[in-house]
C-alpha cells in the first residue's frame, strides 16, 4: 500500500517538464495497449492549444517518488471543470489513486472559484477498459452521462490517396505568420471565439509544431481544413486533435483527404496506429460517419462522468 506524500506533488515547472511528461504517457500507453486516460497527443494539446499562452503550472501536476513519474494530473478550469488524472499501470495502487482523485476534485473546485466559473458539475473521462477507475468513480457518486468513441486506423496498410476539389491543396503550416489564418479555421470549425493572437500563443507552447498541424488551402488561399497530429514513439502511436473544416468548406471531402494525408506524415515518423478520439454516432453522426469511411475502428469506449461540483 502506497501512501500519499502531498510532498510529490508539484506544480508544472517548464518546458523541461514536457518531454518527461510526454515519455511518462507514452509508457503508460504502450504497456496498457492505450487503454489510458490521456494519450501524449492530449497531453500536448493542452499545454498549447488548452493554456493558449496562460501559465499551465495552477493546472498541471506532477507526483514524483525519486525523480521517477508516478502520476500526472490535469485541470481544466477554462473553458470546462474537468480533471484527468494518469498513473503508471505498473505502480498503480487504490489508495493512492482515491488521494489523487480527492486532491484534484478539491483543488479543480478551488480553481473554478478563483476563476468566477458557473460550472455545477465536476467531469471526468474513463475508457471502457479502465474498470478500477470506473468502480472508483461510482463509489464516489458520478455518473456516466456521455459517451465518446477511442477509433484507431493501422497505418501498416495501404493509405488511399488524398483527392481534392480543383485548386485545393494541402500543406503543413509555414510559420508563426500564419497563426490569424490558423486561428480564423478553428473559430469557424468550432464556434470557439479566440481573442487576437490567442492562437499564436498556441503555436509558441513549448509542446507545439507548427509542422505538425497541417491545413487544406483553399483557392482564395484561406485555409479551409486543418488537423493537428501528435507522435508518441514509445507505443508507435499518432493522435490527430484537434480536426476541424471552416463551415463556409464543408461536404466536399476536405477533411477526408485531409486525415488520409496526416497518415501518411504519421507513418513517415515511424508510427504504426493512428488515433481519433470522436463523438458517438447518436451524438454526431456526420463525424462519426467521416472516420468510419476513412476506416477508423472502435478501440474503446470513453464515457464522461460528472459529480455535483
Amino acid at each position: 500500500m502506497t501512501i500519499f506524500d502531498p510532498a510529490r506533488l508539484r506544480p508544472y515547472s517548464g518546458p523541461d517538464d514536457v518531454p518527461r511528461m510526454l515519455q511518462f504517457a507514452g509508457e503508460c500507453n504502450r504497456l496498457t495497449d492505450l487503454c489510458c486516460s490521456l494519450h501524449p497527443g492530449d497531453i500536448g494539446h493542452f499545454l498549447s492549444n488548452g493554456m493558449a499562452g496562460r501559465d499551465p503550472a495552477p493546472y498541471c501536476f506532477v507526483y514524483e517518488v525519486n525523480g521517477t513519474i508516478d502520476a500526472l494530473i490535469l485541470l481544466q478550469a477554462l473553458r470546462s471543470s474537468s480533471w484527468g488524472l494518469l498513473m503508471h499501470p505498473r505502480r498503480r495502487d487504490t489508495v493512492l489513486e482515491v488521494a489523487l482523485v480527492t486532491w484534484a476534485e478539491q483543488h479543480l473546485r478551488d480553481l473554478l472559484t478563483v476563476n468566477g466559473s458557473v460550472k455545477e458539475w465536476l467531469t471526468s473521462e474513463v475508457l471502457d477498459c479502465d474498470t478500477q477507475r470506473r468502480d472508483l468513480l461510482t463509489s464516489r457518486g458520478y455518473t456516466a452521462v456521455s459517451e465518446m468513441m477511442v477509433t484507431t486506423h493501422s497505418l501498416q496498410e495501404t493509405i488511399p490517396p488524398s483527392v481534392l476539389p480543383d485548386g485545393f491543396s494541402i500543406r503543413a503550416v509555414a510559420g508563426e505568420h500564419e497563426a490569424d489564418a490558423v486561428q480564423a479555421v478553428h473559430m469557424s470549425a468550432f464556434g470557439r471565439q479566440w481573442q487576437p493572437g490567442e492562437y499564436l500563443q498556441v503555436m509558441r507552447s513549448p509542446s507545439f509544431q507548427s509542422d505538425h498541424e497541417l491545413v487544406v488551402v483553399a483557392p482564395d488561399g484561406r485555409f479551409a481544413a486543418f488537423l493537428v497530429y501528435w507522435i508518441d514513439p514509445i507505443s508507435q502511436s499518432g493522435l490527430f486533435e484537434p480536426v476541424g473544416c471552416h463551415s463556409d468548406f464543408q461536404r466536399r471531402g476536405l477533411t477526408r483527404a485531409l486525415l488520409y494525408a496526416g497518415m501518411r506524415c504519421l507513418a513517415a515518423q515511424g508510427m504504426t496506429l493512428a488515433v481519433v478520439v470522436h463523438e458517438s454516432p447518436d451524438d454526431n453522426p456526420a463525424a462519426a460517419a467521416l472516420y468510419r469511411s476513412v476506416g477508423f475502428t472502435r478501440k474503446y469506449r470513453s464515457q464522461e462522468y460528472r459529480l455535483q461540483r
